[in-house]
């Protein structure tokens, strides 16, 4: 009993007077309910702040969340990305992906470097290599091999080449491509507000595709200049294969524009200056005293018949050697349809005789 009546007293006094209480005028009255009215307006405007800041603070944390990286190259590659973009203090994040891509290809530069020096003297050896393959090949026993083993490798040290140093360059710089490709292809789902607002010039937004299509075809341009630029080096070995891969990669400039137009500009931004950097690249090496400092030799002349030809001369080739099948199929037929008259002659001839 004495607690239900502890409790009731409890809440009753806050209703009712308590003993020894003075009467309340009209005037306290309105006094303390104005008080009141603004307490419980503070509170809630306390509890409303409260709770927007808990909601941001909830909204940031799934945002971070969204982003959970692992060891997978594309993912390392954001995560540097980010890194160079808070410490360097750079403008924007159009700057930290240009900067990034220079730093990674400045680093690489050596690299490449040492592949042309291999290429152009691989280029030179090429026919040596080919003679003693078509000579192995006539003798294809465990002797023939042997020396045939130790010939080339006499060849490569005569040359200071090796059979594999052309083909390092891009076996390193395919999975850093392809890492920053995926990276930044996949970046706006993980950072829309940052990469939004991370553009610059006529593509403020790296989210959105290029509006008015000008980096992809800077980017195709680009490449298509830098197939132009290396193509002697390419046709130096093989200059049929150089010849078609040179082709290959003339039409997939021209078709770059239409597939990737839709990419986002981070991707855009990445391809160009990569491009661009691969276009002064071979400019550079290309020139006299450059080659002679890096020991990079001149492509060797073309073996007689086997010049290399532009991808014109290769469809007027196809048109003619399509027309003399033609023709020579025709005379065929002709030869054939002539062979069957004179047979019908000679059996007509021998049919007249009999009859006499």
């Amino acid at each position: 009993m004495s607690t239900n009546g502890g409790s009731g007293n409890g809440i009753f006094s806050s209703i009712l007077p308590s003993f020894g209480s003075k009467p309340i005028t009209p005037d306290e009255s309105i006094s303390a309910a104005k008080a009141t009215d603004a307490v419980d307006s503070a509170t809630g405007t306390t509890t409303s702040s409260l709770i927007s800041d808990t909601s941001a603070i909830a909204t940031s944390e799934q945002v971070a969340a969204a982003f959970e990286p692992t060891w997978w190259p594309s993912d390392q590659a954001l995560i540097l990305l980010n890194w160079v973009n808070e410490t360097a203090g750079l403008p924007c994040y159009a700057y930290t992906i240009a900067a990034t891509t220079l730093g990674f290809r400045l680093f690489l530069l050596p690299l490449f470097i040492k592949g042309q020096r291999n290429s152009s003297r691989m280029a030179h050896c090429q026919p040596e290599l080919k003679k003693m393959m078509d000579q192995m090949e006539k003798k294809p026993d465990q002797a023939a091999q042997m020396r045939y083993q130790q010939q080339v490798q006499a060849l490569f040290r005569k040359y200071d080449c090796s059979f594999f140093g052309s083909l390092v360059p891009p076996l390193v710089s395919a999975p850093v491509f392809m890492s920053f490709f995926f990276g930044l292809k996949n970046a706006p789902e993980y950072f829309p507000e940052l990469l939004a607002m991370g553009g610059l010039l006529w593509f403020p937004d790296l989210t959105a595709p290029d509006p008015y299509v000008i980096m992809p075809v800077l980017s195709a341009g680009t490449f298509f200049l830098m197939t132009e630029v290396g193509k002697d080096q390419m046709m130096a070995s093989d200059p049929k294969r150089g010849q078609t891969m040179v082709n290959i990669f003339r039409a997939l400039a021209v078709t770059m524009v239409p597939l990737t137009m839709n990419f986002n500009s981070a991707v855009f931004v990445y391809w160009t200056t990569n491009n661009t950097f691969s276009l002064l690249q071979s400019i550079v090496l290309k020139q006299p005293f450059v080659k002679k400092a890096f020991g990079i030799w001149d492509p060797p002349k073309p073996i007689p018949g086997q010049e290399p030809k532009n991808i014109f001369d290769e469809v007027k080739n196809l048109m003619n050697k399509k027309e003399e099948e033609t023709n020579a199929l025709a005379a065929e037929r002709i030869k054939a349809h002539n062979e069957i008259v004179a047979q019908q002659k000679k059996v007509k001839k021998a049919l007249m005789e009999k009859k006499r």
